[in-house]
């Protein structure tokens, strides 16, 4: 059997790209890799110059020791994202010309996706994301298909709903840029819906990521072929250690994505001043890949330290003593929190932050959406060594339970082999 696996986010370097995104495509990769042949397309950026033979050989090489077999990988720019005013333009020609508005058939991407269905004759073809489906949109009636899978982790159309009639954009950028975001959040609403309406429907399975995302989709275009795969993580050995420090931990990637940006403003200006005033020992660990991206990165607030990508996961959690999710935007479900209910963390989060999870307030987590709320949840898990262990130990059940890699990967594998 051959899996073509067509994705706009791939692993380019092994030891940074550690996005949520990239770990649930390499858990379809190692889904398929036990049944099929797998060859992968990759759509990249105009600004990833940088990709040379050398280093595409590169890429290659490594996903293909990864996973102990051989990988074929193949590139194409993609320049379908489009500005604003194309859009606009696209969405004033669906009211009279739906068949215009999805064809894609002359463009540089869909003309490299025929070639490949051609010459390798998948019997699998798996869209990662919305974007990466989009050159095969309105081209059914042109080229012949084998079964479509489709993975959309983020039903990103309602995070802009979130972000558009939120105050909470503010954490963003200054006042000024949130009200000229707001007409672009607007459209990209239409546009990606009417995206996403057409990719449900040429899919023969459509994969998502938790119960809030399965329903709405089902109900919204009246499909039934949507399956919940969730987030997953390979889960520790053994539970992390309690220090005693009173140490905060975020963690996360602010280059590919303004949600982690936004939580990390949040929880720099509007909750961080309440725990340091009352507690001056404390200390706030922002860790991940370019945290110059913050607007406080510069300031040296008293107890905040920006550690940059982190190589060794285990030794920061073991000096963690809370782990904080303040996302205010954002589809899907979040990594993070997964992964630090594995290690057996207690986690206090925004209700967004950990919205679609298999776990419940006061039992695995604190959810806290104010931000002097926030702060005392922090401030009481800082004094309380109990209630840390309580919702650390039950985090880590639910995490187990519910998340466990190797069990998503035969899930995924149960799906696949239903068609």
């Amino acid at each position: 059997m051959k899996a073509l696996i067509v994705t706009c986010h791939l692993p380019t370097d092994n030891k940074t790209d550690k996005h949520g995104w990239f770990k649930r495509l390499e858990i379809f990769i190692d889904a398929l890799t036990d049944i099929s042949e797998i060859h992968i397309l990759y759509y990249f950026n105009e600004g990833q110059d940088n990709l040379t033979l050398e280093k595409t050989a590169q890429i290659e090489i490594n996903l293909s020791s990864r996973i102990n077999k051989k990988v074929i990988l193949s590139l194409c720019p993609y320049k379908m994202r489009g500005s604003l005013v194309k859009k606009v333009i696209d969405l004033l020609f669906i009211f009279y010309d739906q068949k215009r508005f999805f064809s894609s058939k002359n463009s540089l991407e869909t003309i490299a996706l025929k070639e490949k269905l051609q010459t390798i004759k998948p019997d699998i073809i798996f869209f990662s994301r919305l974007p990466s489906i989009v050159p095969a949109l309105g081209t059914e009636s042109e080229y012949k298909f084998p079964t479509i899978f489709f993975d959309i982790d983020d039903v990103t159309h309602t995070d802009y709903y979130k972000r558009l009639w939120s105050s909470k954009l503010r954490y963003l950028s200054n006042s000024w840029e949130s009200v000229k975001s707001s007409p672009f959040f607007f459209f990209q609403v239409l546009h990606k819906q009417l995206l996403l309406s057409r990719a449900v429907a040429i899919s023969d399975l459509t994969f998502v990521c938790s119960e809030i995302d399965r329903k709405y989709i089902s109900e919204k275009f009246n499909d039934s072929q949507v399956k919940i795969v969730p987030n997953a993580v390979i889960i520790p050995a053994k539970k992390s250690s309690l220090p005693s420090n009173p140490n905060l931990l975020f963690l996360g990637n602010y280059d590919r994505s303004p949600n982690n940006v936004i939580g990390a403003n949040f929880l720099i200006e509007e909750i961080w001043p309440l725990i340091y005033q009352q507690h001056p020992e404390a200390r706030l660990i922002i860790a991940g890949k370019s945290p110059d991206n913050i607007r406080t990165y510069t300031d040296n607030i008293p107890g905040v330290e920006f550690t940059g990508f982190v190589t060794d996961i285990n030794a920061l959690y073991d000096q963690t003593r809370v782990v904080c999710c303040p996302i205010l935007s954002g589809g899907g479900t979040r990594l993070k929190i997964i992964e630090a209910a594995a290690y057996g963390k207690p986690i206090v989060s925004t209700t967004v932050g950990a919205e679609g999870l298999e776990m419940i307030d006061g039992r695995e987590y604190m959810l806290r959406d104010q931000p002097e709320d926030f702060a005392q949840a922090c401030l009481e898990l800082f004094r309380n060594d109990f209630l840390c262990e309580e919702l650390g130990n039950q985090a880590r059940a639910a995490a187990i339970k519910h998340y466990d890699r190797d069990c998503i990967i035969n899930l995924i594998q149960e799906y696949l082999q239903q068609l």
